[in-house]
């Protein structure tokens, strides 16, 4: 089972976006993937999950859990403009394209 806990949110109005710093524990599984990160925390703060940026999970040595950072975008258009493409890519808000 996987539970997390925000230990800090901040408002960036600049940014239209909420930064958010949590810790992910879990039972003595894998660590849990980006995706279901993103689903946790869509759910805790009622958001889309398209809206919801995992930035960065880090693994706590010899813990089973994990110390994170994730920003959550007014609209989808704000993070296409401010996420660099290689954080779309890995929160799936972007695909690559095939070439021919």
């Amino acid at each position: 089972m996987v539970k997390i806990e925000i230990t800090n949110v901040k408002d960036n109005v600049i940014l239209k976006r909420k930064e958010i710093s949590y810790k992910v524990v879990y039972d003595a599984e894998s660590t849990p993937k980006r995706e279901s990160i993103r689903e946790i925390i869509s759910k805790n703060f009622k958001a889309e999950k398209e809206l919801v940026i995992v930035d960065r999970t880090v693994q706590e040595t010899g813990k089973p859990e994990s110390i994170g950072y994730a920003k959550i975008y007014e609209s989808k258009e704000n993070a296409m403009l401010y996420e660099p493409d290689y954080e779309l890519f890995r929160n799936g808000l972007k695909t690559e394209e095939k070439k021919e």
